[in-house]
């Protein structure tokens, strides 16, 4: 079969979708090819193409671009590589052996030597006059996965995708061919959805410093009032918590508490206005009505020029460090139906309006004690993969028999309808010649080629003995994690911030209970993970793409609160590690957690507040972090620097 058929299936009309521009700041997004408002198959697509020639160029631009001249948000180190191939055409073979590495492995059996070949990921170093010159690269199997380019038996070869296919039906592709497989990876096409975000300005500011004044003459003006009744006390007094409340949560960017704060201010002011005018004398009524005024003026102001989405979780303890500035959620969205899933549009956990919400990440913003800035990291979670994962093996999790990839899946498929066709002809000229071997032979690819067409089209399963898993992009915590963690660096490189951090475990993340998984995903501020030992994934992957971006990870210390408010509500939490890990050899190193956190902060001074100023050495906590430089607005590269092939192949993900 020609290649230019091979594109009539789907290759080239896809890659005609419309660009996005560049992204920028609070508005980011993560399209690099946004479907046209008509949703059509790649079939659908083919027959509109096939009246048309089809053009293949070879398009080469900066590094990770994917031949785009506007910069998308994310870019395939896989494309630059494939790029290097050089022209013309190429058997399946030697695009295998362009796109992984092989190895020698050996090992006994019944005590006697033995060896075979597995195979493993592609290393590659980019060239002097790249963006990245002399860094490191590595083609990566989830890529490769989630592309349709290749699907893997336990020993890394691949059995499947476009490669496996091209392999069968002796296909020769170009690097052209192999990089609009990478472009038209679903990941590319990801939404990021943002909840919360900055709703301070310096207008704001000072309202609601000039509010604050008014509070405290009202304080004064009450307290100075004859016979003052208890309601008027009691509602002064509670007011000063309400404004310093309101002034907190427009700072911090949580909408929610916003609002509480906001109606808790109106309700003590309309009970002190609500006084007989022989209690309330005309100076308090004057404060009153200046206070509104102010209050209603910052409230305005902060709904038109804030986020239109409220914030959803930023009051659940067991997820959220308190004390932070402009707290804020992400979720990424694949805003297309995903074929072959129990449902192809699907809600998938947390934010109930969305479908096809394959992770988020929950955030805010601290600082560090020379007043630099961070983006801090409190959870990644992905609700669509996290179980699925869980019930996979790492062989089986790429092999595309429980977990089927379908985007793209029509190019494989109608080769194999057109072999199993052909199949069957040589099945009835061999019965006629009474080749009994060959007709067996072909009986068993044609068994092959129907399982792999049959379990194509059968739905994943809810209960019973599951055959067949949801397919979602990113399936590995490394991955997504990894997806998350670039997204901030872009982030934060274009809103000036100097750092992205996560939140260790023993200062948020025992809070939901004792988690392995957590403990080894997020760490601890050293950059070590389970026990305080190895590596912990999020430090890990800092650390790889500290190396190449050019910039540094390490342990740095956070503000607990806001150090511009002096006065802190301090508050402890406890957790003794289970007896199952510090019984264990090697583990007696862990200690009982004591973390204090400060649940509120204050300008003025409050009953049971302390006092700790802005050079003050309890003001701060560590946590591993990566310094944020100017290149990372730059588009960041896809999938994290190590996907082995066979890498923990027997172990599950």
């Amino acid at each position: 079969m020609a290649l230019k058929e091979l594109f009539k299936r789907g290759i080239s009309a896809l890659l005609k979708k419309k660009k996005t521009d560049p992204v920028s700041g609070t508005s980011q997004k993560l399209i690099t090819y946004q479907p046209e408002a008509k949703k059509q198959t790649a079939k659908q697509l083919a027959k509109q193409d096939a009246q048309l020639p089809v053009k293949v160029e070879r398009k080469i631009t900066d590094d990770l671009l994917m031949g785009e001249t506007k910069p998308p948000a994310f870019g395939s180190a896989t494309y630059d590589w494939a790029m290097k191939k050089g022209p013309g055409k190429y058997s399946a073979d030697e695009w295998i052996d362009h796109l992984t590495s092989t190895r020698k492995v050996t090992y006994k059996i019944f005590g006697k030597p033995a060896s075979r070949i597995e195979r493993g990921p592609k290393k590659f170093t980019y060239d002097k006059g790249s963006k990245f010159a002399g860094k490191e690269a590595t083609i990566n199997k989830e890529e490769l996965f989630d592309t349709n380019l290749a699907t893997f038996d336990e020993l890394g070869n691949i059995t499947g995708g476009l490669l496996g296919a091209a392999r069968r039906f002796n296909l020769k592709l170009s690097a052209q061919d192999i990089g609009n497989m990478i472009k038209m990876n679903p990941v590319n096409r990801l939404k990021p959805i943002e909840y919360g975000g900055t709703f301070n300005t310096p207008k704001i500011e000072k309202l609601l410093a000039g509010t604050s004044s008014m509070v405290e003459d009202l304080v004064k003006t009450a307290g100075a009032t004859t016979n003052p009744s208890t309601t008027m006390v009691d509602s002064v007094l509670t007011l000063r918590n309400a404004v310093g409340g309101l002034s907190r949560a427009i700072k911090e960017g949580r909408p929610n508490s916003i609002q509480r704060n906001y109606e808790s201010l109106i309700e003590n002011l309309n009970n002190i206005g609500g006084l007989s005018r022989a209690t309330q004398p005309q100076n308090i009524r004057v404060l009153i009505n200046q206070i509104k005024g102010n209050v209603d003026e910052a409230m305005r102001i902060s709904k038109g020029g804030g986020k239109t989405k409220p914030t959803k979780y930023g009051n659940e303890s067991s997820y959220t460090f308190p004390g932070g500035q402009n707290y804020r959620e992400t979720v990424f969205v694949l805003d297309e139906p995903i074929l072959g899933n129990r449902e192809a549009m699907r809600n998938l956990g947390h934010y109930d309006e969305l479908k096809n919400n394959l992770f988020h990440i929950r955030y805010d913003t601290r600082m560090t004690p020379n007043g630099k800035k961070a983006l801090v990291i409190h959870e990644i979670q992905s609700d669509a993969n996290q179980s699925i994962a869980k019930q996979l093996s790492a062989k089986e999790a790429f092999k595309g028999e429980k977990r089927i990839n379908p985007f793209q899946r029509d190019i494989e498929l109608d080769l194999l309808v057109n072999s199993r066709t052909k199949l069957l002809k040589e099945m009835d000229d061999a019965i006629a010649k009474n080749q009994f071997n060959k007709s067996r032979a072909i009986s068993d690819d044609l068994k092959n080629i129907n399982n792999q067409i049959n379990n194509t089209f059968a739905k994943a399963q809810e209960y019973g003995e599951i055959t067949k898993h949801d397919y979602f992009p990113l399936l590995d915590a490394d991955a997504y994690g990894d997806y998350a963690l670039k997204f901030l660096m872009n982030k934060a490189a274009k809103e000036n911030i100097d750092y992205v951090a996560i939140m260790p475990f023993n200062k948020l993340h025992f809070r939901q209970g004792y988690k392995a998984g957590n403990e080894r995903f997020y760490g601890y501020s050293s950059g070590k993970g389970i026990g305080k030992k190895g590596q912990a994934v999020m430090p890990q992957l800092m650390k790889k793409t500290a190396r190449f971006q050019d910039s540094k990870a390490g342990p740095v210390k956070l503000s607990l609160s806001d150090p511009k408010l002096p006065y802190k509500e301090v508050k402890r939490d406890t957790f003794k590690y289970p007896a199952s890990l510090t019984d264990k050899p090697g583990k007696l190193g862990l200690k009982n957690i004591n973390s204090t956190y400060h649940e509120t902060a204050s300008n003025a001074p409050m009953k049971g507040y302390k006092l700790i100023p802005e050079n003050d050495p309890r003001l701060y906590f560590d946590a591993f972090a990566i310094e944020v430089k100017p290149g990372m607005a730059y588009t960041q590269k896809l999938y994290k620097s190590k996907g082995g092939l066979v890498v923990d192949i027997f172990k599950t993900l």
